[in-house]
């Protein structure tokens, strides 16, 4: 799923920004923070079920199908039984959000079309869209937007996708997406009082991208 956060903010060996890192590694120890998705903290235990939980279990055997991008068998799943296609984990994570951190387009667009909720949230607030953008799955994120995910929908922290997106210096793809996105908002403020152009200016590259798509984005750069 990725790199440490502690090492994806990383660029050029300095760090995007000490508060963020501050409460990074305070999550890990302790409660999520608003910048760390519950999945992050427990993604040392990405196969969270035992083979007789999955064997067993169709709730619980799709999440690891959708994750591991087995169509035939999620297709199978559904065949017996289309409400399944909202499972979630103890986290509140759907089949639509475990193929939209992994990149697996073919299989969010099955999940969408067999009533996949573009708009349904984890614990900590996290629509499919965000997972999309945290882990920089181009496709994914294309596909969510023109199923009518919103663009900014906020997460318990208050972040946006493109906050997340931002977050990431080698997100260049999914940051120029959602800039290109009717509607976007770049000026909303996070819990912790930060808009997408705070964290973008981190970044060289990023912060080129916002000032390319100035003045038509919220008038940026005026």
């Amino acid at each position: 799923m990725g790199d440490s956060d502690d090492e994806t903010l990383a660029c050029g060996g300095d760090l995007y920004n000490s508060d963020i890192l501050k409460q990074i590694l305070e999550a890990k120890d302790g409660e999520p923070s608003q910048f760390q998705s519950f999945w992050e903290k427990d993604e040392q235990d990405v196969d969270e079920y035992t083979e007789e939980e999955i064997r067993n279990d169709p709730a619980k055997r799709i999440l690891w199908a959708a994750e591991n991008n087995m169509m035939e068998e999620v297709e199978q799943i559904l065949r017996n039984d289309p409400s399944l296609v909202h499972s979630a984990d103890k986290d509140g994570y759907t089949p639509l959000h475990r193929a939209a951190y992994n990149d697996h387009v073919e299989m969010a667009e099955k999940l969408i079309q067999k009533g996949g909720d573009v708009g349904r949230r984890t614990a900590d607030g996290w629509q499919p869209l965000h997972s999309a953008c945290r882990w920089n799955c181009l496709r994914v994120a294309e596909l969510l937007l023109t199923s009518g995910a919103d663009i900014n929908s906020q997460s318990i922290g208050g972040l946006t996708p493109l906050h997340l997106a931002c977050s990431e210096h080698d997100s260049v793809e999914v940051v120029e997406l959602l800039l290109s996105w009717p509607g976007l908002r770049v000026d909303v403020l996070s819990r912790a009082g930060q808009t997408p152009v705070d964290l973008a200016a981190q970044s060289e590259a990023l912060d080129y991208l916002f000032r390319m798509a100035a003045p038509s984005v919220n008038e940026l750069y005026p």
